[in-house]
């Protein structure tokens, strides 16, 4: 049993604990930056936890060189894997910074809406809003009462319209409170754009929260619906793949960051022209915007490994002419760097949409060797995310 121990940590269970202490880590330090924006008094024990983590991670890596085995693995985790700013490492280990606010004795409310920033209350800011509620998810959204001071408090959350559902509509805030909103779709009037919350806690603060609904209530089975002021879609939901003979599309399942990608077969095959019966991928989605439109084509990062001009795919929404993307049209190293380190190339083309309603986006091959990731449309909600956003919802 003491011989199978080492062994078993070396290869089990420090992998896992380290793996798992990092991104708790970063995480932490994360939430205590957005608590310290927000006033709340969480973000000191955020950032308490930053620091316990720190040492959890040092402790880990000394008991590998130490304890293990009598010492026989010393120094093979010396390299440091925290404060990297570029690809060379930093002298030391450096844990990720953390903000330490002044908090009163007293009670004092704060409320935050899912997706903001910024927390109620703030000066110049107009009242909180909601991310919409959508009745092809039907998932609920969230805000947080929370306490900028030291001593627990009492809130009520109450709304203007009966079909709205409250988690907890009342109760006692030491640190932070979540409180889930929906609604009964039942019993939405037809018409409804919104409802209202109110948020009532100590001293007569009184905050309000919009809950706004989306705009589409039907769609076209299977597409998928404009969400937030966009539409998200992973590369492998596509509702056709169109091949010529002797060509095809692939499946590469979990190459992706969030999902599956799909390439075309075979890979030394000549380019392409777009347009007509050509190759392609097609999306069908709903949309209630219209007017100027943006679509991010997400690939894998793809050197170019044949001569002659960078690869190229194309993008169009119906039967408008296809746009033509160079893949390789920016040479730099600084491109180059990024793509790579995020595993992902991101290009956009701009689209316009004369109406509103039911939309086919295709995405054309041209060049072989080329793998899609990733389909985002902004219609003006696209926020900045590593990662992009979820995928949207799809009329049933």
């Amino acid at each position: 049993m003491v011989f199978i121990f080492p062994a078993f940590f070396q290869l089990v269970l420090h992998p896992a604990r380290a793996g798992a202490i990092i991104n708790e880590m970063y995480a932490a330090s994360a939430f205590n930056r957005l608590y310290a924006v927000q006033g709340r008094a969480s973000a000191n024990d955020a950032a308490e936890r930053v620091r316990t983590l720190f040492r959890d991670d040092a402790e880990l890596t000394r008991r590998y060189h130490e304890d293990l085995a009598g010492g026989k693995w010393n120094h093979m985790m010396s390299q440091p894997h925290l404060g990297y700013t570029f690809w060379n490492q930093p002298p030391r280990n450096v844990m990720p910074p953390v903000s330490q606010i002044q908090t009163t004795k007293e009670a004092e409310m704060g409320v935050a809406a899912e997706g903001a920033e910024h927390a109620w209350p703030r000066w110049g800011q107009p009242g909180l809003t909601l991310p919409a509620l959508n009745p092809f998810d039907r998932q609920p959204r969230f805000v947080e009462v929370f306490n900028r001071g030291e001593t627990p408090f009492d809130y009520k959350v109450s709304a203007d319209q009966p079909w709205v559902t409250i988690s907890h509509p009342s109760g006692t805030v030491k640190r932070d409170q979540r409180v889930m909103v929906n609604v009964r779709w039942a019993e939405v009037p037809a018409g409804a754009e919104s409802a209202t919350l109110t948020v009532t806690g100590p001293k007569g603060a009184k905050a309000q929260v919009k809950v706004p609904l989306a705009k589409l209530r039907s769609a076209e089975k299977g597409a998928f619906v404009e969400t937030d002021g966009m539409v998200s879609i992973e590369a492998a939901s596509h509702a056709r793949a169109v091949a010529p003979t002797g060509r095809r599309w692939l499946l590469v399942p979990d190459h992706g960051r969030t999902g599956s990608g799909m390439t075309t077969l075979p890979v030394d095959a000549p380019a392409l022209a777009p347009g007509r019966d050509g190759m392609r991928l097609e999306y069908r989605m709903q949309l209630a915007t219209a007017g100027k439109v943006q679509v991010q084509t997400i690939l894998a990062p793809t050197l170019k490994f044949q001569p002659g001009k960078g690869f190229r795919f194309a993008v169009s929404i119906d039967d408008e002419t296809p746009q033509i993307v160079n893949v390789h049209a920016d040479e730099s190293e600084q491109h180059w760097s990024k793509i790579v380190s995020d595993g992902a190339a991101v290009f956009t083309t701009t689209h316009t949409i004369d109406k509103p309603g039911a939309k086919t986006l295709k995405v054309w091959a041209i060049d072989p060797g080329l793998v899609v990731q990733k389909m985002v449309v902004n219609l003006g909600g696209l926020k900045p995310t590593y990662l992009g956003p979820p995928e949207s919802p799809r009329a049933p």
